[in-house]
Formats: C-alpha cells, sequence, structure tokens
C-alpha cells in the first residue's frame, strides 16, 4: 500500500482527491494518508449534493448525519457559547443514543466534551478553548500545547482523548478518531490536525471532513481567532464500494482535481 499526500481547497475537492488516489491503489487502500484542506468550512454544492445522492442511493448516513457525531453545527449555532452547546447536548444525549442504534456506543463530540477522566466528564474542547485565550490574552500565545487525544485522558488542556481503555474493545468500532491537537500561528489563525486509526472515505470521509472543519471553526470562533487549515491523517484509508457509482462521480468532476 502507497502513502497518500493531498492538498485541497476545501471539503469537496479534498474528498474527491482522496477518493480519486485510492481508486488507482491496490484494493482501494492507503497506509498513512495525508489530507490539508485549506479552507475546511467551504464546500462545492454541486459536489454536496451528488455525494448526499450516493450515501442515499446505498441507505448509508447523509453527510450532516455523519458531521454532527462529531460537531452538531445546528445546535452550535443557536447556543450562547460554548458552555450552553455543552449543557443542551448533554441534555439531549441520552435521547440521541435512543434514536439512533449507531450511536449506542457514544459520539465523538460527547467524548470530547464529556470524557469520563478522574474527577468525572470533563471538557476537553472547552479546556482547549480556555488555554488559547489564557495565551492569547498573555500576549506571547504558545503555538502548539492544545490537544485533544481520543486515547487515554486526564483533566488537561493537552490531552483530550476519544478511546476507553478497557471499555473500546472493537478494532473495527467506534472510536475510529483518536487525537486532535490545535496550534496556533502568529497571524491569528487556529489550525487542526485530527488522526484516525482507519478511514472509509465512502461511508464516514466526506462527513468527517466537514465536521472537523467545522469543530476548528467553533474553537475559532470561541477565541476570537480566524480559521485555519484542516490536515487530517489516516492509519490506514479505504474507498469501499460502491466503487462504480464512486468513479462515476469522480468522472463528473475531474476538472476541480
Amino acid at each position: 500500500m502507497s502513502m497518500i499526500s493531498v492538498e485541497a481547497s476545501n471539503v469537496s475537492t479534498a474528498w474527491l482527491a482522496v477518493a480519486g488516489r485510492l481508486d488507482r491503489e491496490p484494493k482501494r487502500k492507503a497506509i498513512h494518508s495525508v489530507v490539508r484542506i485549506s479552507d475546511p468550512v467551504a464546500e462545492t454544492p454541486v459536489v454536496r449534493a451528488a455525494m448526499d445522492d450516493l450515501l442515499a442511493a446505498q441507505d448509508l448516513q447523509g453527510v450532516d448525519t455523519v458531521a454532527n457525531t462529531i460537531f452538531p453545527a445546528a445546535l452550535a449555532v443557536s447556543s450562547r457559547d460554548h458552555a450552553e452547546l455543552v449543557r443542551r447536548y448533554v441534555g439531549m444525549y441520552p435521547l440521541l443514543q435512543r434514536r439512533f442504534p449507531q450511536n449506542r456506543r457514544g459520539t465523538y463530540f460527547h467524548r470530547l466534551i464529556q470524557y469520563p477522566g478522574s474527577k468525572g466528564p470533563f471538557d476537553q474542547i472547552g479546556a482547549v478553548i480556555s488555554r488559547i485565550r489564557i495565551e492569547r490574552d498573555g500576549g506571547n500565545p504558545k503555538q502548539a500545547r492544545y490537544e485533544t487525544a481520543l486515547a487515554v485522558a486526564d483533566d488537561a488542556a493537552e490531552n483530550v482523548p476519544v478511546y476507553i481503555p478497557g471499555r473500546d474493545n472493537n478494532a473495527m468500532a467506534f472510536p475510529c478518531l483518536s487525537h486532535c491537537s490545535f496550534q496556533l500561528d502568529t497571524e491569528g489563525r487556529v489550525h487542526l490536525l485530527a488522526t484516525y486509526r482507519s478511514q472509509y472515505m465512502v461511508q464516514r470521509g466526506y462527513g468527517n471532513y466537514l465536521a472537523l472543519g467545522l469543530l476548528l471553526a467553533h474553537v475559532a470562533d470561541q477565541t476570537g481567532l480566524q480559521v485555519g487549515h484542516l490536515t487530517v491523517v489516516a492509519g490506514r484509508a479505504y474507498l469501499e464500494p460502491p466503487v462504480m457509482q464512486v468513479r462515476r462521480m469522480l468522472t463528473r468532476f475531474a476538472e476541480m482535481t
């Protein structure tokens, strides 16, 4: 398997580029794919519509449904601040689990804001926001100390986990997203590096990119910074079926990649 490295202007062109590269790989798989998106909150509407059509035709979750497991954008827009977003999401979380069986093991956003730390549920995203504000207001902010490790958590902004040792024992199921790391630059922008152990590009890839961009935008908004770039690293990336439908989509939008 090859390594894939892609730079793209927005979520739509990033997905097309990665899917196209994977389609040329043996068994449509790659080890250590790296995708860098310069404007991770932007999409190309016609590509997004085609993606939703492809997913619907296969009776798969739509882009918004996938994205909402990482970041509930509509709920965030109607919340005054991060604290209210957390309160409302935690309140509705039991309903989300009952209504959507695929959430029975949890959602990424719930893990990010209610990780079971040694002193109780810990809001890792809130801790990142607070740490960035403190550093920003101090006049000489550190550029790389704002992390969420969806792996082993403690009550510190540097470590924001999703994986729970002893509970998440299914090697092929939730959570595949393992780590989020935020960086600041000297131009007032915040960037996000996300790491997946494995990523299915048809079922989840587009929604994952979109959600991570929206999560980055939320952190930027709450800290008074601008949205920077999103980089997504996957230990293994796989372009799964329906292959022919994906290829027709790639042909249709070939000029964009």
